[in-house]
Protein backbone atom coordinates (compact mmCIF):
# COMPACT_ATOMS: atom_id res chain seq x y z
CA UNK A 1 0.00 0.00 0.00
CA UNK A 2 3.01 2.47 0.84
CA UNK A 3 4.55 2.46 -3.00
CA UNK A 4 1.06 2.56 -4.31
CA UNK A 5 0.68 6.05 -1.88
CA UNK A 6 3.94 7.32 -3.06
CA UNK A 7 3.52 6.30 -6.91
CA UNK A 8 0.43 8.77 -6.07
CA UNK A 9 2.26 11.10 -4.75
CA UNK A 10 4.62 11.41 -7.14
CA UNK A 11 1.99 11.18 -9.85
CA UNK A 12 0.80 14.53 -8.05
CA UNK A 13 4.26 16.24 -8.19
CA UNK A 14 4.72 15.04 -12.16
CA UNK A 15 1.09 17.04 -12.81
CA UNK A 16 2.20 20.13 -10.69
CA UNK A 17 5.25 20.49 -12.69
CA UNK A 18 3.30 20.30 -15.78
CA UNK A 19 0.65 22.49 -14.73
CA UNK A 20 3.27 24.66 -13.67
CA UNK A 21 5.01 24.70 -17.50
CA UNK A 22 1.85 25.15 -19.09
CA UNK A 23 0.70 28.15 -17.24
CA UNK A 24 4.25 29.82 -17.52
CA UNK A 25 4.26 29.01 -21.69
CA UNK A 26 0.28 29.71 -22.08
CA UNK A 27 0.15 33.50 -20.13
CA UNK A 28 2.61 34.46 -22.64
CA UNK A 29 1.17 32.76 -25.77
CA UNK A 30 -2.43 33.80 -24.80
CA UNK A 31 -1.67 37.25 -23.97
CA UNK A 32 -0.07 37.86 -27.19
CA UNK A 33 -2.93 36.10 -28.89
CA UNK A 34 -6.22 37.37 -26.87
CA UNK A 35 -5.23 39.82 -24.24
CA UNK A 36 -4.69 40.05 -20.63
CA UNK A 37 -8.24 39.47 -19.98
CA UNK A 38 -8.05 35.89 -21.49
CA UNK A 39 -5.56 34.28 -19.54
CA UNK A 40 -8.54 33.37 -16.96
CA UNK A 41 -9.29 30.62 -19.12
CA UNK A 42 -6.05 29.51 -19.51
CA UNK A 43 -6.24 29.08 -15.33
CA UNK A 44 -9.71 27.72 -15.76
CA UNK A 45 -8.47 24.98 -17.72
CA UNK A 46 -5.35 23.93 -16.42
CA UNK A 47 -7.13 24.10 -12.63
CA UNK A 48 -9.83 22.00 -14.05
CA UNK A 49 -7.42 19.61 -15.89
CA UNK A 50 -5.67 19.39 -13.02
CA UNK A 51 -8.00 18.13 -10.25
CA UNK A 52 -9.65 16.11 -12.75
CA UNK A 53 -5.95 14.19 -13.67
CA UNK A 54 -5.87 13.85 -9.79
CA UNK A 55 -9.19 12.78 -9.28
CA UNK A 56 -8.33 9.95 -11.99
CA UNK A 57 -5.95 8.39 -10.29
CA UNK A 58 -7.82 7.27 -7.20
CA UNK A 59 -8.64 4.29 -8.74
CA UNK A 60 -5.68 3.23 -9.35
CA UNK A 61 -4.46 3.10 -5.28
CA UNK A 62 -6.78 0.47 -4.78
CA UNK A 63 -4.78 -1.98 -6.40
CA UNK A 64 -5.52 -5.13 -7.87
CA UNK A 65 -5.10 -8.85 -7.73
CA UNK A 66 -5.07 -9.42 -11.54
CA UNK A 67 -4.57 -7.89 -14.91
CA UNK A 68 -8.20 -7.69 -15.53
CA UNK A 69 -8.77 -6.20 -12.89
CA UNK A 70 -6.03 -3.63 -13.55
CA UNK A 71 -7.74 -3.06 -16.68
CA UNK A 72 -10.77 -2.35 -15.23
CA UNK A 73 -9.68 0.28 -12.60
CA UNK A 74 -7.86 1.74 -15.55
CA UNK A 75 -10.52 2.27 -17.75
CA UNK A 76 -12.52 3.65 -14.23
CA UNK A 77 -9.28 6.00 -13.57
CA UNK A 78 -9.97 7.91 -17.37
CA UNK A 79 -13.46 7.64 -17.52
CA UNK A 80 -13.20 9.60 -13.90
CA UNK A 81 -10.91 11.82 -15.55
CA UNK A 82 -12.92 12.40 -18.30
CA UNK A 83 -16.42 12.64 -17.03
CA UNK A 84 -15.09 15.65 -14.46
CA UNK A 85 -13.45 17.19 -17.29
CA UNK A 86 -16.79 17.32 -19.36
CA UNK A 87 -19.02 17.94 -16.95
CA UNK A 88 -16.39 20.83 -15.09
CA UNK A 89 -16.13 22.54 -18.82
CA UNK A 90 -19.94 22.34 -19.31
CA UNK A 91 -20.18 23.84 -16.01
CA UNK A 92 -17.76 27.30 -16.36
CA UNK A 93 -18.44 27.23 -20.38
CA UNK A 94 -22.58 27.43 -19.32
CA UNK A 95 -21.92 28.97 -15.82
CA UNK A 96 -18.87 31.76 -15.68
CA UNK A 97 -17.97 34.76 -17.97
CA UNK A 98 -14.60 33.09 -18.55
CA UNK A 99 -13.46 33.83 -22.64
CA UNK A 100 -14.68 30.61 -24.05
CA UNK A 101 -12.75 30.34 -26.94
CA UNK A 102 -9.06 30.48 -24.45
CA UNK A 103 -10.29 28.57 -22.51
CA UNK A 104 -11.46 25.42 -24.74
CA UNK A 105 -8.57 25.70 -26.53
CA UNK A 106 -6.47 25.04 -22.67
CA UNK A 107 -8.82 22.72 -22.04
CA UNK A 108 -8.07 20.30 -24.80
CA UNK A 109 -4.12 21.26 -24.48
CA UNK A 110 -3.95 20.91 -20.83
CA UNK A 111 -6.02 17.69 -20.69
CA UNK A 112 -3.90 15.23 -23.29
CA UNK A 113 -0.65 17.15 -21.85
CA UNK A 114 -2.01 15.58 -18.47
CA UNK A 115 -3.03 12.14 -20.11
CA UNK A 116 0.64 11.44 -21.27
CA UNK A 117 1.09 11.74 -17.08
CA UNK A 118 -1.54 9.25 -16.29
CA UNK A 119 -0.94 6.58 -18.87
CA UNK A 120 2.37 6.68 -17.17
CA UNK A 121 1.31 5.96 -14.49
CA UNK A 122 -1.20 3.63 -15.45
CA UNK A 123 1.58 1.72 -17.03
CA UNK A 124 3.79 1.86 -14.42
CA UNK A 125 1.36 0.31 -11.76
CA UNK A 126 0.37 -1.85 -14.05
CA UNK A 127 4.16 -3.42 -14.47
CA UNK A 128 4.29 -3.47 -11.09
CA UNK A 129 0.54 -5.04 -10.23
Amino acid sequence: MASRVRAYLLLLVVLLGLAAFLLVVGVAITRKQWGAEAVAGLYWACGLCLAAAALGGLPLLVGSRSPGETGTLALGSLAIRMGFTLFGALAIVLGTEVPRTPFLLWLVVCYFVFLIADMGFILSRSRVA
